[in-house]
């Protein structure tokens, strides 16, 4: 099982893990809602969210 960790604590290793922005990060988790999430969770939620059309 793969660990679970806060939104915050994800954002603060925004580069290494995502290549992005905390910003980025803390917004894409903000928007689907989680608090906490596993790095592969956040992975394809912080890909989705930077693959999303500009409206």
């Amino acid at each position: 099982m793969e660990a679970t960790y806060k939104a915050t604590e994800l954002a603060a290793q925004s580069r290494p893990l995502f290549g992005t922005t905390p910003e980025v990060v803390s917004v894409a988790l903000r928007e689907a809602g989680k608090k906490a999430a596993t790095v592969t969770e956040a992975k394809a939620i912080v890909a989705a969210f930077l693959e999303r059309e500009v409206k």
